[in-house]
């Protein structure tokens, strides 16, 4: 979920759903935070983007909306993208190849036919 205040949002799904954060993150490179909750074992993650314009522009005015679903895909090789623009999180424009985090890679992409954004999670090559 993207939200434009993440301690608020952070606060308000704790206290609704008596979790507590897992993990916090903070990608300074891509201007991001973000804390990940364990809701009945399904991870929730609360993002926001620290680009106000852009995150203006991906908001409309909410102050949060349900912005990608993210698969952690097995192979680092796989036809997920054939076709597909990449992205980065919270920003419509195309990158240039998929983001290193950790040990994964990361892209954001609307396949064809699923029309659905999804941020897809490969282990790194």
């Amino acid at each position: 979920m993207l939200v434009r205040d993440l301690d608020a949002a952070r606060t308000q799904w704790c206290d609704r759903f008596g979790i507590e954060v897992s993990r916090a993150v903070d990608v300074p490179a891509m201007s991001i935070s973000a804390a990940f909750l364990n809701v009945c074992g399904a991870e929730v993650e609360l993002y926001t983007v620290h680009d106000p314009a852009a995150l203006d522009a991906a908001l409309d005015g909410a102050t949060a909306k349900l912005d990608h679903v993210a698969l952690r895909l097995h192979r680092a090789d796989g036809p997920e993208l054939v076709g597909c623009s990449i992205r980065g999180p919270g920003r419509p424009e195309a990158i240039a190849g998929p983001i290193l985090m950790g040990d994964a890679t990361h892209v954001w992409t609307e396949p064809p036919g699923i029309d659905v954004l999804l941020q897809l999670i490969r282990p790194a090559a």
